[in-house]
């Protein structure tokens, strides 16, 4: 009896050790079969991310081909400005430009004697108490501020004409927007009755 219940113990030990290698073999098969269904996943989610870029690089591109303008490129812009010379008359040659230098860059147009100053030494000067010799003489005085109004008479008119060219500039832009979308509506009732 002892032998057979030690026999039966010693299959039933084999048995089990069987078992669990069944189970042991079972789970590494599960284990690579959730590590391939995982790795498929992943190239599907790889697939789905490729495609949805393909698909915004078509669509940019297709917006950028709608947003070229048909036909010639308009000109460059240029800055309109007072042509040099044209500052008026009873100027010295050259004595307009310079002057407009100083109007254009927002400084004090220098008078005689203050050649070489800058506008702040200037009127720290004049603040002291000083007499710029270009103050002293009515005449002179008058003469200069003729030229000056030259000056800025002639900048004014650049200004109001840039002005007016940058509304005129607006207004076509305007208009242009204005056309384009009624072709981009004629387009597509002409794509709609089509169909």
């Amino acid at each position: 009896e002892e032998r057979e219940r030690e026999r039966e113990e010693s299959l039933e030990r084999q048995r089990q050790e069987k078992e669990r290698e069944r189970a042991a073999r079972a789970e590494s098969v599960s284990d690579e079969e959730d590590a391939k269904a995982e790795l498929d996943r992943f190239n599907v989610f790889l697939a789905k991310l490729e495609r949805e870029r393909e698909a915004r690089l078509a669509e940019q591109a297709r917006l950028e081909e709608e947003s070229k303008l048909v036909g010639p490129e308009r000109p460059a812009e240029h800055k309109p400005a007072v042509a040099p010379g044209t500052y008026g008359k009873n100027l010295l040659p050259g004595e307009g430009d310079a002057m407009a230098a100083y109007v254009q860059s927002g400084k004090r147009i220098p008078r005689r004697g203050e050649i070489g100053l800058t506008s702040e030494q200037i009127s720290s000067y004049e603040d002291l108490g000083f007499v710029m010799s270009g103050n002293r003489h009515s005449r002179m005085n008058a003469i200069r501020i003729r030229k000056e109004n030259q000056v800025y008479s002639a900048e004014e008119k650049a200004a109001l004409a840039m002005i007016n060219f940058e509304e005129k500039k607006v207004k076509e832009q305007q208009v242009m927007q204005s056309m384009q979308a009624l072709v981009k509506q004629h387009l597509q009732r002409e794509e709609g009755g089509g169909e």
